[in-house]
């Protein structure tokens, strides 16, 4: 009775316009990142939120926040569309990663001198995809401070022009 069994199922197989493949993993499809709560931990202590949902609903923007080292230590999924990083390559290294020969000097001079004072800035910049092509990034850049006003984070939401 088994043998008749997997006869049919083979002959069944064979009749699928699709090819079953054997289970190799638990993990049936890449588990979406859970990047709401991992925005809402960086924020926790910020005196001002921010409404991420509200934020990646809103525009098709990339989020980039940095730590007061000026090191990433968030960039939205949807950093990759822009130019080409996956999240995961960004984190840790400064915004400069994505500059090169061709960024205006006098666009980094703008971001510097905003930086060093903790101001808020917006700045259209020549930026380097990870396959060396360039773009334009419009950056629009807050300093985020926490309850007791010490500067913790910036927060960039970028979008490529």
């Amino acid at each position: 009775m088994l043998k008749e069994y997997d006869k049919a199922w083979a002959i069944y197989q064979e009749s699928l316009s699709i090819l079953p493949l054997p289970l190799l993993s638990w993990e049936f499809y890449n588990l979406p990142r859970a990047e709401q709560k991992e925005f809402n931990n960086i924020q926790a202590n910020w005196s001002e939120k921010v409404d991420y949902a509200k934020v990646k609903n809103s525009k098709p923007l990339a989020v980039l926040v940095t730590d007061a080292n000026l090191k990433i230590i968030f960039a939205s999924t949807n950093i990759t569309e822009m130019n080409g990083y996956d999240y995961k390559e960004i984190i840790g290294n400064s915004p400069k990663m994505f500059q090169g020969k061709d960024t205006s000097l006098e666009s980094r001079k703008n971001i510097r001198i905003a930086v060093e004072n903790l101001q808020p800035f917006k700045e259209v910049i020549l930026n380097y995809k990870k396959n060396g092509e360039t773009y334009l990034c419009q950056i629009e850049a807050y300093p985020k401070f926490d309850k007791q006003g010490n500067f913790v984070n910036y927060i960039a939401f970028e979008t490529a022009a």
